[in-house]
């Protein structure tokens, strides 16, 4: 009987911590689609400082995820998550007094401090709280709370300005983030850290980074199409380019929870396969689309190559520690997510200057060959483990 509790996924714990994730992912695509139009009808700025915008809170999560990992490690989950989230939803709530561009630019590196230290602590809370056999199939369907978020938080977000004043609409993101904070009531578990342990070195696990460069790949071609797909799409002649992200979320939505699954029972070597096969075909679609059709194929290949190996990159990274390291193998993988998203934002921006979109998109196919590569060496070579999927690492 006690085996068949510790084998139920759909625990209260998880649910709670998908919860309090997908709130917390909401408040963060909610801002992500306001916080542009703030600062140019609001403050007077323009597309660059737009830019400075988004850099700077991407730069504080580089900056953050590190320490939080070991942070989260050292202290304990629960009170980073309590601590961090908390600290969240004060600085949402503190964005309707930010009336100054530069108040706003250390308003915005403030959040992105302790957005990186919430979803640090949560993905750690997670991967506690999901059963050791399950935890492809349970981190599958907790990377699902994030996609549902990137699809609600932008609509809400854009529907209540437009029913309320900018004031009614950061005190609404702040009621979202209180709602995240909220679902921690729902979590209670016995943790372990490494209080008590030798003392480790360095922010970053070792043992997680050929995973991590795996991640950090992938993530630039991944931000050389969020960044530039909308101009692609002119240039085709495609007036809708909202279609890409809603193929793309059902690609994430249909693949992650399966990939889990398959992990779990088979390994980890056909499933990260056919994602990095699905990932590669998505920029060579792209460069021969002319049409809506291979558009929107190429779209929920990315879905499903990039929902497959971002989170099994994940079970990976945590069945390769043990459970007093998770914090800073969640916090590797997220570091080298956010540093190949930021690198490839403006290293595919400069050779879209010199190539243009479809031949970036050719480009980024060779580039999606390279996680192929540390896949092979780290894991493919040794025969994956399939005994790796299933360990309880205490």
């Amino acid at each position: 009987m006690q085996n068949q509790v510790q084998e139920k996924l759909w625990n209260t714990k998880f649910v709670f911590s998908c919860l309090a994730n997908f709130f917390a992912f909401t408040t963060m695509y909610y801002l992500m689609s306001t916080i542009p139009l703030y600062t140019t009808q609001v403050l007077s700025g323009d597309k660059s400082d737009v830019g400075v915008l988004f850099a700077l809170y991407a730069f504080a999560g580089v900056l953050a995820r590190p320490v939080a990992g070991y942070v989260v490690d050292r202290s304990g989950r629960m009170k980073v998550a309590w601590g961090s989230l908390l600290l969240l939803f004060l600085a949402v709530f503190a964005y309707h007094w930010a009336i100054g561009l530069m108040a706003l630019f250390v308003l915005r590196f403030v959040h992105g401090v302790f957005w990186g230290f919430s979803t640090t602590s949560l993905a750690t809370v997670a991967t506690d709280v999901i059963p050791a056999k399950r935890r492809g199939e349970g981190i599958g369907y907790f990377g699902l709370s994030m996609s549902i978020a990137m699809l609600i938080g932008p609509w809400m977000g854009l529907t209540l300005l437009q029913t309320f004043d900018y004031s009614g609409m950061f005190l609404a993101a702040a009621l979202i983030a209180a709602l995240a904070c909220a679902c921690l009531f729902g979590i209670h578990y016995e943790e372990k850290t490494m209080n008590g342990m030798k003392k480790t070195r360095g922010f970053f696990e070792k043992k997680v980074l050929p995973y991590a460069g795996i991640v950090f790949f992938m993530a630039i071609g991944y931000s050389a199409i969020l960044s530039f797909i909308v101009l692609f799409s002119q240039e085709i002649n495609i007036g809708n380019a909202s279609v890409f992200f809603l193929a793309n979320a059902a690609g994430v939505i249909l693949s992650r929870p399966y990939a889990g699954k398959i992990m779990d029972q088979k390994g980890p070597v056909s499933i990260m396969c056919f994602g990095f096969s699905a990932f590669f075909m998505t920029f060579i679609c792209l460069y021969f689309t002319q049409g809506m059709v291979m558009f929107l194929i190429s779209a929920f290949l990315l879905g499903t190559g990039f929902g497959i190996l971002y989170s099994l990159c994940f079970v990976l990274s945590i069945n390769a520690v043990d459970m007093t390291r998770r914090g800073m193998a969640n916090g590797t993988i997220l570091t080298a997510f956010d540093l190949g998203f930021a690198v490839g934002s403006m290293g595919m921006g400069a050779v879209s200057m010199m190539t243009g979109l479809r031949s970036m998109y050719l480009i980024c196919a060779f580039i999606a060959l390279i996680p192929l590569g540390i896949f092979y060496i780290s894991d493919m070579r040794h025969h994956g483990v399939k005994t790796n999927a299933v360990k309880e690492n205490l």
